[in-house]
């Protein structure tokens, strides 16, 4: 019996050694594939605009729940495709526990694709944004998110003042707890929520939001409510509601290029 206990612990500490190493070597942090955030090893994409040229810009995409459980493809679609002067390194980050169309993983939770813009999980992007940041050294860094991924980037210009100069808000659940009571959740939640880290925000930070008419997953008053209370504090912010969009017509390279362009100006 004790022999087989022998045995059954060497086999598991092996084992576990091997998952260890085969993450340490899965996780290259070589910030074009992969990236470190706090704990995790998150993927990534990346596209550079006349790679030879100093970097001036870093534009991070995020990526929203994808509640389909499927891969995340429109915002790496999107950081691929928009145009952007040069100088400018597009990055589309992968959130803890997400997956691409090429069998790209981050590692970490996705809660199931819900309630999961938690503090661990916002250290990890906020941690990978600003390890981004340390190796380009941009003079401009801006956050583009679609839904979760426009709460995600709410947060953290709040949360983590000066991460970046600007932001993209797209169909944006702005105020969790609303967004959660208008489509009959719970009202117990462990998300963070952007509405709780305005005053944060540095006076210096622009903010662009955008919501389609048609859009049944985030109502359009979560955005507009937000920008009001950033006007207020006399933040430079906008809103606007696109006619005829739904909750992922936004979510385009043609939605993205006018705000993208005025913030890289």
């Amino acid at each position: 019996m004790k022999k087989l206990f022998i045995l059954f612990s060497f086999i598991l500490c092996s084992e576990l050694f091997l998952i260890s190493s085969a993450q340490s070597v899965e996780c290259l942090n070589d910030k074009v594939t992969r990236v470190t955030g706090k704990d995790e090893c998150l993927a990534i994409h990346t596209f550079k605009k006349n790679p030879e040229t100093k970097i001036k810009n870093l534009v991070i995409f995020i990526h929203g729940d994808q509640s389909d459980n499927g891969p995340v493809v429109g915002m790496i679609r999107n950081a691929e495709k928009v145009e952007v002067p040069a100088g400018t390194v597009k990055v589309a980050i992968l959130r803890p526990g997400y997956f691409d169309n090429q069998n790209n993983k981050s590692s970490g939770s996705d809660c199931g694709r819900r309630d999961c813009y938690t503090t661990t999980n916002l250290d990890e992007m906020t941690a990978a944004v600003q390890s981004l940041k340390n190796y380009y050294k941009p003079t401009k860094t801006i956050l583009i998110g679609h839904s979760g991924g426009a709460a995600t980037s709410g947060i953290m210009i709040g949360r983590t003042p000066g991460i970046a100069e600007g932001a993209i808000l797209l169909a944006c659940p702005c105020n969790i707890s609303s967004w959660r009571f208008m489509r009959g959740a719970s009202s117990r939640y462990f998300s963070l929520s952007p509405s709780d880290f305005i005053k944060n925000i540095p006076k210096t930070t622009k903010v662009f939001a955008i919501t389609g008419s048609n859009d049944n997953n985030t109502a359009d008053v979560l955005a507009l409510d937000y920008i009001k209370s950033l006007t207020d504090l006399n933040i430079n912010a906008q809103y606007k509601i696109l006619a005829g969009l739904d909750h992922n017509g936004v979510n385009t390279v043609s939605v993205i290029s006018e705000p993208l362009n005025e913030l890289l100006k």
